[in-house]
């Protein structure tokens, strides 16, 4: 053994300590203290026996697959904490706490909550705190169980569906930690919704702080893209000294000051792949999160930064680490000292469990539990372990208290080991708790038979009413249900419900929830059925009934409320209500209200996009902004695609979503997430198509797993779901299944060929009454005896996009069948093939575009085989097969796509990253369906594809931080202008994102799209692009709209970055939500022309980002953190704090979201309607455009895209070049310093010498591709040398980033005679060593800046007169413990305006808010606000500014 260790194993019942016995100490945290160390005080005495087991059963974790299951393992077991001689535990499946004798293991006493209890509760002073799904945080006594006080961490009472449970839309998964006589909680997981961190008092319950802003965030999410999305708390909060860690579910933690709640960290994106996790622990020099099974990671606690050394989860204590470890397949436990080196090791397993008793330690293995002596220098005795007992259980905890030692197993079994005779056969065996069923009197039986029968009876339901009503036995003991809720607000009847329900095994399964039928708000359209009880159907109130049936599932969902008189009256008194799409009848024991059909306003989306004529449009209008969780959880991503082999999108039809798995086809309710059926299939021919052999099946593993490959961008999908069928193919065949069973209803065969075999079914697709399908793929390399030397040169990455791509992406001819009978009706025969991607349907024709690839085209080309003359748009009768025109000129394009609406044909590109490398990206022109015409055409267009029908618009995409072509009219071909939002000057509507490796997609309120987190542009306001923070979606578009939900399964199979959530999930509008966006519109104003004064802005102080108000008014955030934001001169003077709360906290008043936010004691600001000249040089000039930044390499070859800017390359020469745009400097200004800021992208001590000019020209172009575009370039004969410190830490953005001064290069160019004000300047940087800053297209807003500071601006704009403006003042204090009241008048142009402004944020709603109107203001350039206090801070939310004579 290693350094002659001895290891004693006893086989006998008793663990032999060779310390006495010391007082016993409490383990009343998860892992013992605040921090989670795993170190206790508790001596344990010698003698210990197995006193006591109780089984409860396996868990069964939130999460579906294996990474979440490894990363968030904060239900995976029992995690019971000891305080005062009694044991607690959390049930996730029966949604309570239990105490328990930790003498005898018995049963105290249970509290109830409304929801799952998942993470570990903590005690504290007689009390035990703990969370629930159901949001709230409860406090207890220890002895009795009684409730002390509750506090719910969301803004509001509305539920959801999470992983399978009827839980608060805020689940409350931040578990408490307490220090300092406060307790730490936060809810919800899902920033969109809002985050909220609560400091409490710990006896009185009494909030201390709330921080509810980092939902809103702006950072770098993984792949360093920005986005609105901040922490997500799942798993035990870590409280330091003076910070509070908050887990972030799947990611690192964030850290606030404990004191205050104020934000201190979160560095998201630099854990990196395979860091992040549920698990959590700190001392005073680190924090240690999850990386892999047992693994963690050392962050620095101070700075949030990773560091080298990745320990076991650590017992921490007193300055050292022990963590378990395995060397060449040998268990271990090490000690490592503050400099993380291994200070000893012994032969131990420790890989379930270790913690530190007093001077032993405790370590769990796979068979046994040991005791582990520390080493005593003082007697100079090493570590050694004293004993080891074998145990029955995969035991993954320990905790020591009481004098006792406490497992759990894997299997649901506590165990404990205390003081006894010797002997193991005083052991108590607590077995797995027996139930007594609900006795049910026979004719509520039958009642209860009746009533269930009168609807679909599966999934979710609600009762509404009485909980002590007989017959919610009746249907418990027969429930069919995942879940019955029973809501009544009494709280009596309620308890003995739950008493009841849980002595029957049945609490869980069904629950009973405290509320008033009206203020419930039950998730939307997730129930099969509703119940209303008796009285409350008598009294037909109809808050109360609208709020029940608006839980009812369309497609046939059922609210019966019950009666044994007077139907008649209560159907009246229904029906009178005009609830959506019900239908209302009597039945034998009441009224039934069903539901029938879609909701209005819902829309489908079937075939590749959306519709067989390729709009990529769901025409459902229900669905808008804002939006909010309505379900998540409940399926694996492991019946998914792997994401990088872009299968097809998921299909949405009836109330159902229909998503395909490797080899299986599975649906699921888009209500609630339900999987309804799975079917596997020997071989839907996915592999080397939807996948390939660079799929490894290691869902733990971060490396790279499965490369991009086009997929189903190139072979589009192969099935499709109608509303009575779903049609999926295999081989030659068709399966024809029942989508509401999988079952098979029929096959259909394609047609034997010349040579009597069937071939491959190619193309899919169903219009009307036809089942339309392609005879063989094109096979263009075989079929053509072709062969690609250019697939030889491929790199791994790139494989899938080499010629064998393109042999799935056509069909030789299409067949069309009778898609009932499978009768074959037609065959027409491709010339050259049919194009997948330009297969439509609309207006009785089916339209196909016959051509070969580009790559084929050339290749036969060589062979003189000339055939572009014969390419052709075909259009024939979808009944018959017939011709019915065609085309043969100027086939250039990739794609068809149809809107039936216009009769219009688009033929265009489909040109965009991870498509099929021969897609066109130019040329664009519109037919007429009836007879092919052209209505018009633009041959020189270049653009992202494919291009989306959006009504009247065609829509461009656009890729990662790129910015799209924009829209144009379908019947003209003109460009969308839109009004820019601060001048009302028309400019061209367009759209930008950040990283996203999917297409844009649409419905008819938003676009949807991948940008860093899950992404959005709503087209109902314009506001411009947003996030749907805390998940991404999925290299598939994914975020569909339809049937009345956005719809997210998850399709990240494969992927192992750090999001804070990748699950399946639905969201419905939710208008208290926020909102907020990145407005690249507003950016463009020319706010220096005096053709175009800014006529209307809004100003929202604080605020995360951008926004646009219910009557168009843009609201800017100031200061400027999200993105691109317009140059507008504002000052606030230095005294002013910004502060941010969530927009739920202003319910009840107009723009709540501007009132959240503000700054506090200000004395001044100003607002700039008109940049001064000069203010924007000082500030800094950003680069705007990704062709702005580019590198050259020694050959000539340019790059525009690179994600960082090497500005030296180690192992070549390279240049650099930095252009900056709208350089507002007059001919010969005098300049007195300039340099450019750049940010660390790389960190590098290297040393490095650059040599820095300018491209001398008076207004430099743009960088291009074209070769050697920078090196021939003209130079000023003024250059500047810099040899730049190191670069230490990636992001920082200082003094060794910045260049010397640049003012003499700049001076010679401004020197030009043809140089003007407004005009370009780019710069040139060549050198030798490694430095290596931001680029722009990984990250604008780290991109470098121009600064210059000038001694003389030049000609000083003209002034313009003043002019009369509205001006709006907006002030909000929303509420907060210890806040004081603010008095204070108000100074516009310095004319007193308001007097006594008072606001108190712990008054009513009425008093934390103020918003007055002032007119006539007369304004020249700017506004200024003048504020003088006179109780307390001044406070202002946001300013409204309108030109009285505003251009509309």
């Amino acid at each position: 053994m290693p350094h002659g260790y001895q290891k004693l194993i006893l086989t006998t019942a008793t663990l032999l300590l060779t310390c006495s016995v010391s007082f016993a100490d409490d383990w009343p945290m998860w892992r013992c203290d605040a921090q989670r160390t795993a170190a206790s005080n508790e001596t344990l005495p010698s003698g210990l026996q197995l006193l006591w087991t109780r089984d409860y059963g396996p868990r069964q974790q939130a999460w579906d697959d294996p990474l979440n299951h490894d990363l968030m393992t904060y239900d995976r077991i029992f995690e019971p904490i000891a305080m005062d001689g009694r044991l607690f535990v959390g049930f996730n499946d029966q949604d309570k706490l239990t105490a328990l004798d930790a003498t005898t293991g018995q049963e105290l006493w249970s509290f109830f909550t409304e929801g799952p209890v998942r993470v570990p509760p903590a005690g504290h002073n007689g009390h035990v705190y703990f969370c629930s799904d159901d949001g709230f945080l409860y406090c207890v006594d220890a002895s009795t169980g009684k409730l002390q006080w509750k506090l719910r961490g969301g803004p509001s009472a509305q539920h959801a569906i999470g992983n399978q449970r009827i839980v608060s839309g805020w689940v409350a998964r931040g578990g408490p930690v307490v220090r300092d006589d406060t307790v730490y909680f936060a809810a919800s997981i899902w920033p969109f919704m809002g985050t909220f961190i609560y400091a409490v008092d710990a006896e009185s319950g009494a909030v201390q702080w709330v921080n509810d802003s980092t939902g809103s965030q702006y950072i770098k999410q993984p792949h360093s893209a920005p986005s609105f999305a901040g922490v997500a708390p799942q798993g035990t909060l870590v409280a330091t000294d003076d910070l509070l860690l908050v887990p972030g579910g799947r990611s690192v933690p964030a850290a606030f000051d404990r004191a205050t709640g104020a934000f201190r960290y979160f560095e998201f994106n630099e854990g990196g792949k395979g860091t992040g996790g549920s698990f959590l622990a700190a001392d005073t020099r680190h924090y240690y999160v999850h990386t892999r099974l047992k693994g963690t990671r050392a962050f620095d606690l101070k700075a949030g930064v990773k560091t080298a050394f990745m320990p076991n989860e650590p017992v921490l204590s007193d300055g050292l680490v022990y963590a378990s470890a395995t060397e060449k397949g040998k268990q271990l436990v090490r000690a490592y000292g503050s400099d993380q080196k291994s200070l000893w090791e012994i032969d131990v397993d420790a890989s379930g469990d270790l913690i530190r008793c007093g001077n032993h330690l405790v370590a769990a293995g796979e068979h046994a539990i040991s005791i582990i002596r520390l080493p005593d220098t003082r007697q100079n005795k090493t570590a050694m372990i004293e004993s080891t007992r074998p145990c029955t259980g995969n035991v993954q905890r320990v905790l020591a208290a009481d004098g006792k030692l406490f497992a759990v197993t894997l299997e649901g079994t506590i165990l404990c080991y205390g003081l006894g005779s010797g002997s193991s056969s005083g052991e108590t065996h607590h077995p797995k708790q027996s139930t007594t069923p609900i006795a049910v009197q026979p004719e509520l039986s039958q009642i209860a038979a009746d009533v269930l029968a009168s609807g679909d009876a599966q999934g979710y339901a609600f009762w509404f009413g009485e909980a002590d009503d007989a017959l919610i036995d009746a249907v418990a003991a027969k429930s069919p249900f995942v879940q019955l809720a029973v809501v009544d607000d009494d709280r009596a009847r309620v308890d003995g419900l739950r008493s009841k329900l849980d002595s029957a095994g049945l609490y869980g399964r069904v629950t009973a929830h405290e509320s008033a039928a009206a203020t419930f708000l039950p998730p939307q359209h997730v129930a099969h059925m509703v119940f209303v009880g008796w009285k409350l159907a008598a009294a037909s109130d109809t808050r109360v009934i609208a709020a029940a049936y608006e839980a009812v599932r369309p497609y046939g969902g059922v609210m019966y409320l019950l009666a044994d008189k007077d139907q008649s009256r209560i159907a009246a008194a229904i029906s009178a209500m005009k609830l959506e799409q019900a239908e209302v009848t009597v039945a034998k024991h009441g009224v039934v209200v069903r539901r029938i059909g879609a909701l209005p306003g819902s829309a489908d989306w079937t075939h590749q996009y959306g519709d067989i004529g390729n709009t990529i449009k769901s025409n459902d209008s229900r669905v808008k902004l804002p939006l909010g969780v309505l379900w998540f959880g409940g399926s694996s991503n492991m019946d998914v695609l792997p994401r990088h082999g872009h299968g097809p999108t998921e299909q949405v039809i009836g109330g159902r979503l229909f998503i395909q798995g490797m080899n299986s086809l599975s649906a699921r309710d888009v209500y609630t997430g339900r999987v309804l059926w799975k079917r596997e299939f020997r071989n839907l021919g996915t592999f080397d198509v939807y996948y390939d052999a660079t799929y490894k099946n290691t869902p733990l593993d971060s490396q790279y797993n499965q490369v991009h490959i086009p997929g189903a961008n190139g072979r589009g999908t192969n099935y499709v779901v109608t509303s009575d069928r779903v049609y999926i193919v295999e081989g030659d065949t068709c399966h024809v299944l029942d989508p509401a069973t999988g079952e098979t209803l029929q096959d259909v065969r394609l047609p034997l060929d010349a040579s009597g075999n069937r071939k491959e079914w190619g193309y899919l697709g169903v219009y009307k009454n036809v089942l339309i399908g392609g005879t063989g793929f094109a096979n263009y390399r075989t079929r053509n005896d072709l062969e690609f030397d250019a697939d030889k040169d491929l790199s791994k990455n790139k494989a899938g996009f080499g010629s064998k791509s393109l042999d799935r992406a056509a069909s030789i001819a299409l067949v069309g069948f009778d898609r009932h009978s499978g009768k074959q009706l037609w065959k027409v025969d491709a010339v050259h093939s049919f194009w997948h991607n330009g297969i439509v349907a609309g207006n009785d024709r089916i339209y196909c575009l016959d051509r070969n690839p580009k790559r084929v085209e050339e290749a036969l080309k060589r062979r003189g085989k000339t055939a572009p003359d014969t390419y052709r748009i075909l259009a024939i009768d979808h009944r018959t097969g017939q011709q019915q025109w065609q085309i043969n000129e100027n086939i250039f394009g990739t794609w068809l796509g149809y809107s039936e609406e216009k009769d219009a044909l688009l033929q265009a590109g489909a040109s965009a990253s991870d498509r099929l490398s021969d897609e066109s990206g130019t040329g664009m022109a519109v037919y007429s369906g009836v007879d092919g015409k052209v209505r018009w055409q633009n041959n020189s267009l270049s653009y992202s594809g494919p291009c989306i029908l959006h009504n009247d618009l065609i829509i461009t995409n656009a890729n990662s931080y790129k910015e799209s072509a924009g829209a144009f009219n379908i019947d003209t071909g003109k460009q969308k202008l839109i009004a820019n939002p601060l001048t009302g000057e028309l400019q061209p509507w367009k759209l930008t994102r950040a990283y996203g490796c999917n297409s844009i997609i649409a419905s008819e309120n938003l676009l949807t799209f991948r940008s860093g987190a899950a992404g959005f542009y709503d087209l109902l306001t314009d506001s411009g692009t947003g996030n749907l923070g805390g998940f991404k979606s999925g290299c598939t578009s994914n975020l569909v709209v339809a049937n009345g939900v956005l719809n997210a399964p998850d399709y990240t199979r494969t992927c192992s970055c750090a999001y804070q959530n990748q699950t399946s999930l639905a969201l419905v509008h939710m208008p208290e939500m926020e909102m907020w966006t990145v407005n690249i519109a507003a950016a463009q104003a020319d706010v220096n022309s005096s053709d175009n004064p800014v006529n209307r802005v809004g100003i929202n102080f604080g605020a995360p980002g951008d926004r646009r108000d219910p009557n168009g008014l843009l609201w800017l955030e100031h200061p400027a953190v999200a993105g691109e934001s317009p140059a507008l001169a504002i000052n606030v003077s230095d005294d002013g704090n910004y502060f941010h709360h969530h927009a739920t906290t202003m319910d009840g008043h107009d723009l709540p979201w501007v009132l959240a936010s503000g700054v506090k004691g200000v004395s001044e600001i100003t607002i700039g309607l008109k940049q001064a000249k000069g203010s924007q040089l000082a500030e800094g000039i950003s680069i705007d455009h990704d062709d702005d930044d580019a590198e050259e390499d020694e050959k000539g070859k340019v790059d525009l895209a690179s994600s960082d800017l090497e500005l030296v390359e180690e192992s070549e020469t390279q240049l650099v070049g930095v252009r900056f745009n709208n350089v507002n400097l007059p001919r010969n200004a005098v300049i007195r310093r300039a340099f450019m800021q750049f940010t660390c992208d790389e960190a590098s001590k290297k040393k490095t010498a650059l040599i820095i000019a300018a491209e001398k020209s008076a207004d430099a172009r743009r960088f291009s591709s074209d070769s050697h575009d920078l090196s021939s370039r003209a130079r000023t004969a003024a250059e500047t040398a810099w040899q730049p410190a190191a670069w230490p830490t990636a992001g920082e953005a200082g003094d060794a980033q910045r260049t010397p001064d640049l003012a003499a290069i700049i001076k010679e160019v401004v020197s030009l005679p043809d140089w003007k004000a407004g005009n370009s300047l780019a710069f040139l940087i060549s050198g030798s060593g490694k430095r290596v800053a931001e680029a722009y297209s990984k990250d604008s807003k780290l991109s470098p800046r121009l600064i210059i500071e000038t001694g003389d601006a030049g000609t000083e704009p003209a002034r313009s007169p003043a002019t009369p403006h509205h001006v709006r003042l907006f002030f909000g204090s929303p509420p907060q413990a210890g806040l004081e009241r603010s008095v204070f008048d108000v100074f516009l142009q310095d004319k007193l305006v308001l007097s006594n402004v008072a606001l108190d944020p712990n008054g009513d709603t009425t008093g934390r808010v103020a918003a007055h109107s002032v007119e006539n203001v007369m304004i020249e350039d700017q506004l200024r606000i003048r504020f003088v206090a006179k109780e307390g801070k001044t406070v202002i939310s946001g300013v409204e500014i309108r030109a009285t004579d505003e251009r509309r």
